[in-house]
């Protein structure tokens, strides 16, 4: 005589006991998973334009001649319209007219995110959307002084806190970035 073999699985009510359970870890975690990413995001974002800073500074050093990191709307080209950064490019300016021509090199390019704001201070909406290192490393204005101005990395929410990576130069060439908390807005920058 062969035992009677028992069936394994879970009864209905223990399967919604599972489920119940599931949906309120998910929904516990989820605003985390958001705020983490968001944060992310933001950092990365920050980490991007202020290696863009470091690296058009090296480059003036390196190369002996101006180097600017200014607003692009195309990856090629310059653009000094007063508005959200869509992306940058950093070139060697062999001429030293603070413009691009087709004979210079873009040493990098980059975009921001759909839904992520870069935004310049007053410093840099004066510098016509541009930030020029000298062959000292510095970077200064038509009057020769040290330029201290700032970006500010934004995603509208409140998911992180701190919304903004505020990245400022300061006395014409140390950087830093800071986190603020704009209540989920996004606004320009004021100067380093």
């Amino acid at each position: 005589m062969k035992p009677l073999l028992r069936e394994r699985g879970l009864t209905l009510i223990e399967l919604m006991i599972s489920l119940a359970v599931l949906g309120v870890t998910l929904a516990l975690a989820g605003p985390s998973f958001e705020q983490a990413i968001n944060g992310n995001r933001l950092s990365s974002a920050a980490g991007e334009v202020i290696g863009a800073l470091q690296l058009a500074r090296s480059e003036a050093v390196r190369n002996n001649r101006r180097v600017v990191l200014c607003r692009s709307d195309d990856g090629s080209a310059c653009s000094a319209t007063n508005a959200s950064w869509a992306g940058w490019i950093v070139f060697v300016d062999t001429d030293s007219d603070g413009v691009r021509d087709s004979t210079e090199p873009v040493v990098k390019a980059g975009t921001i995110a759909n839904n992520l704001k870069l935004l310049p201070s007053a410093a840099v909406v004066g510098l016509s959307q541009s930030i020029t290192f000298r062959a000292d490393g510095t970077a200064r204005n038509a009057a020769g002084q040290l330029v201290n101005g700032s970006l500010a990395v934004c995603l509208p929410t409140t998911r992180p806190a701190e919304n903004v990576r505020h990245i400022s130069l300061a006395f014409g060439s140390r950087t830093a970035v800071r986190r603020r908390d704009a209540g989920g807005s996004c606004s320009a920058p004021t100067d380093a």
